[in-house]
Formats: structure tokens, C-alpha cells, sequence
């Protein structure tokens, strides 16, 4: 697969069953119930509160057990054909993937509320993998809206071995303006109706989701991949995450690639300058800015290298020790 097109205009981004609770930490774990299979993949049913949730589940070759990816994706428009390629090729690379329906999309139940009850899914989802087949081991990757929900999964768990973030917004108020800026003044009420009311409305509902204020409570490595002509999310959004990050005593190294995965050597334009300077690859355990002058929003081969090297050195650190 060459690239994964993202839909950049959603921005970003069986019987009941119980639920159980993870009795160490008091965690909320379903139970995950297999209730169709296709030659990729199967689909389990859980619950909360409820609210019945499914995810597809695609299995490595060869492999009882294996560490764990929670792919999630961006847009509001549901599971397609090229969320479920991007969990083929995570499983070719020998990794248990789970791709969730998000509430009000796909088979999910429950409504979309921009992301705030699909964390709190993701994270118990993620625990619950063990049931079918991970390793106890798991790291979220999230694209555009994804990887902010993938943020506000993380939030203060110990347990997550990193995660990466495409082309992901971390402001959704500045996101919400320049949806207005834009003109689109439908989806900037949609986006309200979702989340509880405008910014100055319900300041509290846009805080609970904003992936910006939250990203300290994650202790986890984080890879965050920014596109430079991305026209969605502005490289300034990329520049503040990393200034969090080092707030909170972070190492964070800078990368800068060529599409095709090559050091960029090339001048930046001046609205990209915030990301200097680069430093280059440190050690994946710390985190990782990774920037793409020429990119626009969309992801490529070079994109996926990187998603798999960090993955790679989380999962073997962890086997080390």
C-alpha cells in the first residue's frame, strides 16, 4: 500500500455482555465477544454503560500472542477500506491490531461526542486484548482526530508503551475557528452540537477533550508526525505539543524528512520555522517530533516507516526489561 488518503474534509478528524474490572488498578475492562470473522478479520462486541461497541480485530501469521496496536482512526465517517489497510500492514509487521468503530459510526452504538467517551473505550479496549490474543503488551497509533483521542487514552496509564500521533490536532478551539474562518459555519455547529455547546458556551466541555491540556498526564514516548502543507492542521499546533512535552521535562528530539524519507536539507517556508531547530533521532524512548516540510495530509510509506521503527523499539525495550 502506498499511502493511506485520509479524509481531510471530516477533519481529522448478538447478546448483551457484561462488563469486568480489572482487579489490580480497579480499571474498567470488557469482555470481548467474537461475533463475525472475514478472511482478515474478526469483529468483537463489548459494552459499556449500555452502549454496544464493536472493533475489527486483525491477527498476525504465525502468532498465538502478540503485542498489541489500537488503531484509531480520524474523521467522523466510520471504519473504510483504507483504516482496515493500514491494520493489514500493522499486522505484516507482527502486531495484534484492534480498529475500533467509534460511537455513532460504523456498527458502534451511542452517539459521537467528539471524541471524549471514545477514549475512555479505546483504553478499556486496549486492556481487554489479552482476550484474543495480545500479549498484554499495547501502544496506540491515532490518525488526525485519532491521535488526539489516542492522547486522552493515555492520560495516566502505566501501562501503554508509547504512542503515535499522524497529523494530529491538539487545539480544538483554534481547529473550530478556522473552520469558521473557512466559511463552514454548518460544521463549526455541528462540531458545537457534538461536544455540548460553543467554546464560550461550555469552556469545560472543549477542556475535557482538548488534547493540549492534557498531553503532560501522558507518560508514555510519544511520536508525533506533522505534515509541513498540511492545510487542516497548522505546524504551529506541532511546535506547541513539543513545548508541553519539554515543559513537563521531556526530551524532545526534532526530525525532519523528505517524503521520501530522506534528512531534509531544503530551506523551511516561514509559518514551518517554529519547528526548528532539528536535532535529529534520539532514543525512541524519548520523544519524537518528526516533521515533513512537503507533506500534505496524508500519509505514505515514509510515514509508516517511522510509525513501525518507533513501534518496533517500544516493544522490544519493554521484552528487555
Amino acid at each position: 500500500m502506498r499511502r493511506w488518503v485520509l479524509l481531510g474534509a471530516c477533519w481529522l478528524l448478538v447478546a448483551c455482555q457484561s462488563s469486568t474490572t480489572d482487579a489490580e488498578n480497579g480499571a474498567w475492562v470488557p469482555d470481548l465477544r467474537v461475533v463475525g470473522r472475514t478472511q482478515d478479520y474478526e469483529t468483537v462486541r463489548y459494552e459499556r454503560d449500555g452502549v454496544p461497541l464493536y472493533a475489527e480485530i486483525y491477527r498476525p501469521k504465525g502468532k498465538s500472542r502478540a503485542p498489541a496496536v489500537v488503531l484509531l482512526p480520524g474523521g467522523f465517517v466510520g471504519v473504510n477500506a483504507n483504516h482496515r489497510a493500514a491494520a493489514r500492514r500493522l499486522a505484516q509487521a507482527g502486531y495484534l491490531v484492534a480498529l475500533p468503530h467509534m460511537r455513532g459510526q460504523g456498527k458502534s452504538g451511542g452517539f459521537i461526542d467528539f471524541g471524549l467517551e471514545d477514549a475512555v473505550d479505546a483504553r478499556g479496549l486496549a486492556r481487554a486484548l489479552p482476550q484474543v490474543g495480545g500479549d498484554g503488551r499495547y501502544a496506540y497509533m491515532g490518525v488526525s482526530l485519532g491521535g488526539a483521542i489516542a492522547i486522552n487514552a493515555a492520560r495516566n496509564d502505566p501501562n501503554v508503551r508509547g504512542i503515535v500521533c499522524v497529523m494530529t490536532p491538539i487545539d480544538f478551539r483554534e481547529q473550530r475557528q478556522m473552520l469558521l474562518n473557512y466559511g463552514r459555519t454548518e460544521r463549526a455547529q455541528r462540531w458545537d452540537d457534538w461536544v455540548g455547546g460553543s467554546p464560550d458556551e461550555c469552556p469545560e466541555c472543549w477542556d475535557a477533550r482538548d488534547p493540549l491540556r492534557h498531553v503532560s498526564e501522558v507518560r508514555a514516548p510519544m511520536v508525533f508526525i506533522q505534515a509541513g502543507e498540511d492545510v487542516l492542521i497548522p505546524v504551529s499546533q506541532a511546535c506547541r505539543w513539543r513545548e508541553a512535552r519539554q515543559a513537563m521535562g521531556r526530551t524532545v528530539h526534532t526530525v525532519a524528512l523528505t517524503d521520501d524519507g530522506k534528512p531534509w536539507r531544503s530551506a523551511l517556508k516561514e509559518r514551518q520555522r517554529c519547528a526548528l531547530p532539528f536535532t535529529g533521532w534520539g532514543d525512541l524512548r524519548e520523544d519524537h517530533l518528526v516533521f515533513f516540510p512537503s507533506l500534505p495530509h496524508r500519509t505514505n510509506d515514509a510515514v509508516w516507516e517511522v510509525a513501525l521503527k518507533a513501534l518496533a523499539r517500544w516493544f522490544e525495550e519493554d521484552a528487555r526489561g
